[in-house]
């Protein structure tokens, strides 16, 4: 299974301490499969993307925040984890489409926006800024852009009462825009939603919703693994420094590391847990 099979799936509101094993399910190698110069490329050039769409959000007053394995390491060393394969920023969920929109005005050609506007067949529930140089695999076949990416998350606000039904519901809809993409075939479709129990999560988390007396509120990243962040935990936000660059995030670092990542989250997993989800990056120049 490719990483990005079922990467809907995946939720973790608490505790976290099978993130590792989770993970496995998207990030199929051992990050010495990927050789030091790409990662060197892999790293060197997200930064440069980072260095541009930070400017472009606090000029235009977007509400944003590093997180995943980003905060990881700025929080515990200030660099990149040395086998992360990506840059996480989540974006507050009124800023979002925003948010899009000044990229999309503002970013160099050099870099492109990647979303279901962008792009026809764009499936996954979320934007990526990708670097249009490159080309990383394993790809996505119908995506037109396979490059070095930053993926932009949502932070939305809901009901914590809510949660099972939206997770369950953006699965299906997930498995959806993937079989309208023309990336599943009907048959494999029908076989993930019965698989993941979708129709009767989705049943059953409504009515969870609609009758609960919990009122509670939370805020959850819209990622692939849907980590539910107390609203003091989030804001007001603080600064961190990643790679020499100052970086906003949440106001409770340790809070959202412990639920995503388990209370060892400090601790270098063993060698052979240190995966990546890419094998190869070939510059676009190599294969034209």
């Amino acid at each position: 299974m490719d990483k990005h099979k079922e990467n809907a799936s995946v939720i973790i509101t608490g505790g976290g301490g099978d993130y590792l094993e989770k993970s496995k399910v998207y990030k199929n190698y051992h990050y010495s499969v990927l050789p030091g110069c790409m990662m060197d490329y892999l790293h060197d050039t997200a930064l440069e993307m980072l260095k541009v769409i930070v400017p472009v959000f606090e000029q235009n007053n977007i509400c944003y925040m590093i997180c995943g394995g980003t905060l990881l390491g700025a929080f515990t060393t200030g660099k990149f984890i040395a086998w992360d394969d990506d840059i996480d920023i989540c974006i507050l969920d009124s800023d979002y489409d925003r948010a899009l929109e000044c990229l999309m005005r503002e970013i160099p050609g050099w870099m492109c926006v990647q979303s279901s506007t962008t792009e026809p067949g764009y499936y996954h529930g979320w934007a990526k800024v990708r670097d249009r140089s490159s080309h990383v695999y394993p790809d996505t076949a119908i995506y037109r852009e396979n490059g070095v990416w930053i993926d932009l998350y949502r932070l939305l606000h809901v009901k914590k009462s809510e949660i099972p039904f939206l997770v369950a519901q953006e699965h299906l809809n997930y498995l959806d825009r993937r079989l309208s993409a023309g990336d599943i075939s009907e048959e494999e479709h029908d076989k993930r939603v019965e698989a993941n129990n979708l129709l009767v999560r989705i049943k059953e988390g409504a009515e969870h919703a609609r009758e609960s007396e919990d009122s509670e509120e939370t805020y959850i990243i819209w990622s692939a693994s849907k980590i539910a962040v107390a609203e003091k935990s989030c804001f007001p936000r603080r600064k961190y420094m990643f790679e020499g660059i100052e970086l906003y995030g949440f106001n409770d670092a340790d809070e959202y590391l412990t639920r995503h990542y388990g209370e060892k989250y400090r601790t270098l997993p063993p060698d052979e847990q240190r995966r990546i989800g890419i094998n190869r990056i070939i510059l676009e120049e190599e294969t034209s």
